[in-house]
């Protein structure tokens, strides 16, 4: 990483106090994201055999994971001789099922390198209600240091579905992004093990903590409480309309 800082924009409800006071965050799934071209790669299939069998035993797997190891190999064996993979049906059933795995089984947290985005107050703190967390993320750091940046194309990123390794054909697919949305400055952490859910995170993590503008006093107040049972010190600021120009400013709180 060559950044120590990021952050995340959130809105008060129901999951705010774990965020706060029990030093945890939800890893989503892409699936639940707002923009269906998130994770539609480009496939192409020129092959080496050994890649082929490999990537087969994987989707044989994918959709029966109740087969044995052996029993998925055997499968796959039969649908290379049979010559089975070359068919384009079985091409868009491979990638399809391929995706739905990278949709739906592998864990994202999002974040960003800015905090002075007026568009990111707006569309991910509640219009300026919520809230922005700062996190450590050094490449020491743990839980945040993995964080990766996220690219920003025109054309879907192209993968070769037998020869491309399977961890960079989960980059590829998930940390590239359509070019608009590239003033998120966005950058993910991957679990790849335990996809979505709650993980927890060092504490002392959480170096501040921003007000939005129209923040209402009372969640501010709900806000501190709940650092405040954490133990750590956290500093908190009050985000401000620019006096001159269009800008978010921020102030000690």
């Amino acid at each position: 990483m060559t950044i120590e800082r990021l952050y995340k924009f959130g809105k008060l409800n129901e999951f705010s106090e774990a965020l706060f006071s029990t030093a945890s965050v939800y890893f989503s799934s892409a699936a639940e994201f707002n923009d269906p071209f998130e994770c539609t790669p480009s496939f192409e299939f020129t092959h080496e055999p050994d890649k082929i069998m490999d990537q087969l035993v994987r989707a044989v797997l994918a959709n029966n994971p109740r087969l044995t190891h052996h029993s998925a190999s055997a499968e796959a064996l039969a649908i290379y001789l049979e010559d089975r993979h070359r068919n384009s049906a079985v091409w868009e059933a491979l990638k399809n099922d391929l995706i739905h795995e990278f949709r739906h089984c592998v864990g994202i947290y999002c974040l960003t390198e800015r905090r002075d985005s007026i568009l990111m107050w707006s569309h991910y703190a509640d219009d300026h209600k919520g809230f922005c967390i700062e996190f450590e993320a050094t490449d020491y750091t743990p839980v945040f240091g993995g964080a990766q940046q996220v690219s920003y194309e025109k054309e879907y990123p192209e993968i070769n579905f037998y020869n491309t390794p399977i961890e960079d054909k989960v980059k590829l697919s998930l940390l590239t992004k359509f070019t608009d949305w590239n003033y998120e400055r966005e950058w993910r952490i991957l679990d790849h093990d335990i996809g979505s859910g709650t993980r927890t995170y060092p504490a002392e993590l959480m170096k501040s903590v921003t007000f939005g503008i129209r923040m209402l006093t009372e969640h501010k107040e709900k806000i501190r409480d709940w650092v405040s049972a954490r133990g750590c010190d956290v500093q908190f600021y009050q985000a401000v309309q620019g006096k001159d120009r269009f800008e978010v400013a921020f102030l000690e709180a």
